[in-house]
């Protein structure tokens, strides 16, 4: 299980993830407007955008490791280097002898290692800040729309059935299924709810051509075929939670705009002209009589906030035009190609940064010369096979750790006291097992045939993690242990000061030939 801290890390990168593509998003699709009127229209276009800023969000926030063999290289954020740490090239190594378990003294905090720990923890308090203070203007908007329903009116099932501004299509798929309801201030006709929504019909409707009302009942009974309710619920919610991502918020008002849009054309699918005329001369009415009402009284909404990119202007124009803007093939097929591949880009880029190592998350400081406590081996009966640090084909740059001869089933056990941050599966590694011993030290067990423990999980030196195997790149069945001091590999002798001792012959004369040699007093 990972630490808050790299919790913190994870929702970080996940917020900043999310802004990067939601503003590239945001672009692409406005530059695709231009080229394309028609896609102001289209509902998915604008969900297709928000669903992959979402996931997007999802995959750089994931609580579970995520494996190093994702479609980019893990991305680490370089942290400050530990003075304290003992390096090791390649191609000069230390002799193995106990002189390496002496540290120096640890150094200062550096200040720019300080923000970096602290900045996530700072961006979480921003982030609820303004979670709770958009939450509390949509309560009050709520309270708002709460005592404007007080105000309406219930219409009978006989003052239905004699309403002249309904067709009796209309009519069959009201009754039973939707509750009209009336009121005499100037608003704009709509549904309200979700799970049961209301059609309301502000009185001034009535007053309007027959023919008009029925197209404007019949624009509201198609937002209700469509789900629009649900749709524009769910993305107000998600921009609730993206209050900070300004270029969301754009992808949520152009998706309120598509879906007007979109029953505008539903609507005036084979009308004639008169009849797209008199359609667009009632939205000119209704907003009108809005506009005395906005004056007079401010609830916290507006009339016309279904109004977006295009403006009155180009919806009016858009009704009245006997052809209406449509997107050809190649449109489509730019566009779902331009949001797809920015998706994969991100989904691709995140799950790198999801992988890394919880590097900023703050740790104990190490006393000045306190020694380390020593590990217990991960097997009953070590037998070590190759050592820290040598050459071969398949480790030009020098072997990470040391493996132990380890038939498949052999019982791996916890080197030291600690908590498992992590127990997956990775391409190269296998089944792997890292577990946190405190002082920003690990062990790492890979090539396992089975775990047997959970992320968050606390152990005890000698509790059982799983079974050994070859799984991932692995040449045959065995055990390999790497021991972690931050991001550093670090010889295990440190923590095993009698590793020589359980080594092969084999393993320290290929240690010697390589211009190393071992201490004889082991």
């Amino acid at each position: 299980m990972m630490t808050g801290s790299w919790l913190l890390v994870h929702f970080a990168v996940a917020c900043a993830g999310s802004l990067v593509l939601a503003f590239a998003l945001s672009m692409l699709l406005r530059l695709a407007a231009r080229r394309w009127p028609a896609l102001l229209a289209h509902r998915s276009v604008w969900l297709g955008g928000q669903a992959a800023v979402v996931l997007v969000f999802l995959l750089a926030a994931a609580p579970l490791p995520l494996p190093r063999s994702a479609i980019a290289p893990a991305l680490i954020l370089p942290a400050p280097a530990a003075q304290h740490a003992l390096t090791v090239e390649p191609d000069v190594l230390p002799p193995l002898t106990q002189a390496t378990l002496a540290l120096p003294p640890a150094p200062a905090q550096d200040p720019i290692d300080t923000v970096l720990r602290y900045l996530p923890v700072a961006w979480l308090a921003a982030y609820l800040a303004g979670l709770t203070f958009h939450a509390v203007k949509r309560l009050r908007m709520q309270r708002c729309w709460t005592v404007l329903l007080r105000q309406t009116r219930r219409v009978d099932d006989a003052e239905l059935r004699a309403w002249p501004g309904m067709t009796p299509a209309q009519r069959t798929v009201i009754a039973g299924r939707l509750t009209v309801r009336t009121i005499d201030l100037p608003i704009s006709p709509m549904l309200h709810g979700v799970r049961r929504p209301s059609l309301l019909l502000p009185a001034h409707v009535s007053a309007l051509d027959v023919r008009q009302q029925q197209m404007i009942v019949e624009h509201e009974l198609t937002h209700w075929r469509r789900a629009d309710p649900l749709w524009l619920t769910v993305s107000g919610m998600l921009a609730l939670l993206f209050w900070f991502n300004r270029p969301y918020q754009r992808l949520d008002g152009a998706l309120r705009e598509a879906v007007e849009l979109g029953c505008d054309d539903a609507v005036l699918s084979g009308a004639s002209n008169r009849e797209r005329q008199g359609y667009a001369g009632a939205l000119v009415a209704q907003l009108r009589r809005q506009a005395g009402l906005q004056a007079g009284w401010k609830p916290g909404w507006q009339a016309g906030a279904a109004f977006g990119s295009p403006g009155i202007v180009g919806r009016v124009q858009r009704m009245q035009a006997a052809r209406p803007p449509r997107l050809s093939a190649q449109g489509r097929l730019l566009v779902g190609g331009g949001v797809a591949a920015l998706a994969l880009l991100g989904a691709a880029l995140q799950p790198a940064f999801s992988a890394s190592a919880p590097i900023l998350a703050p740790t104990p400081p190490i006393a000045p010369h306190a020694p380390l406590a020593t590990w217990r081996y991960p097997l009953d009966q070590p037998r070590i096979t190759s050592l820290y640090g040598v050459l071969s084909p398949s480790v030009p740059k020098g072997h990470h750790g040391i493996d132990l001869a380890a038939p498949r089933g052999t019982p791996v056990l916890a080197v030291a006291a600690g908590t498992v941050l992590e127990a997956a599966f990775d391409a190269a590694w296998g089944h792997y097992v890292r577990v946190g011993h405190g002082a920003d030290t690990s062990s790492l067990l890979i090539h396992l045939d089975r775990i047997d423990v959970a992320p968050g999980q606390r152990v005890k030196a000698g509790d059982l993690l799983g079974t050994s195997g070859a799984s991932g790149k692995a040449t045959g069945p065995h055990l390999h242990l790497e021991y972690w001091e931050g991001r550093q590999r670090l010889d295990p002798v440190q923590m095993l000061p009698d590793l020589l001792q359980h080594a092969t012959k084999k393993a320290i004369a290929r240690r010697e030939a390589q211009g190393n040699p071992v201490p004889t007093d082991r």
